[in-house]
Order: structure tokens, then C-alpha cells, then sequence
């Protein structure tokens, strides 16, 4: 996990003294310092949305496939499916669904 970049994006009255969460100086003038899991929490919901993102441009980029003419129609709303399922079923070292051929 980044901690600078969940902290970043998510927070004010913070520094980073070194890379871990005990390097975390925090101000409590901003409310009380997050904990680990709440960090790590915030980490997996971003690196989520970088996962439908991707996933997104991908359905994007095959959109035409999906035309009631196109070759091979079948093998195509297939795989625009497992892409929709495939955020809930992610995990970090699983590859996205394959286009077909």
C-alpha cells in the first residue's frame, strides 16, 4: 500500500516521516489519525477503481462487437460479460478475461 497516495487523495494534517504507517505524523487538529485497516480499506477501493476503469475502456473498445451481424457475435457477449463480472471477482493477481479470437 501507498500510504502517501491514500492520504493524499483522502486527507489534510498529515506527513510522512518515513514509508510506514508508524511514520505517520498526524495533526489532530484535523480529527483523530486513521487507522491501518481504514488505510487499507481506502488503498483497495483505489486500486478498484483503477480495475473498472481498465475494465470500462475494455467494454468501450468492443462495443461494435456486440452488433446483431458482427462475426462471431456469441464469443464476443461472452466476453463483454466476464469484463462486467470481473470487478467482483478480482483479486490483484488475477489477469482480465481474454478477447476472443
Amino acid at each position: 500500500m501507498d500510504y502517501f497516495l491514500v492520504l493524499a487523495k483522502h486527507y489534510e494534517g498529515w506527513q510522512m516521516t518515513g514509508d510506514t504507517y508508524d511514520d505517520l505524523v498526524w495533526d489532530d487538529d484535523f480529527g483523530e489519525k486513521p487507522t491501518i485497516i481504514h488505510l487499507q480499506d481506502l488503498w483497495d477501493n483505489m486500486v478498484l477503481d483503477v480495475v473498472r476503469e481498465k475494465r470500462n475502456q475494455l467494454l468501450k473498445d468492443c462495443d461494435y462487437c456486440a452488433l446483431p451481424d458482427f462475426p462471431n457475435r456469441e464469443k464476443w457477449i461472452l466476453y463483454r460479460q466476464e469484463l462486467r463480472d470481473f470487478p467482483e471477482n478480482w483479486t490483484i493477481d488475477k489477469p482480465f478475461p481474454q478477447k476472443p479470437t
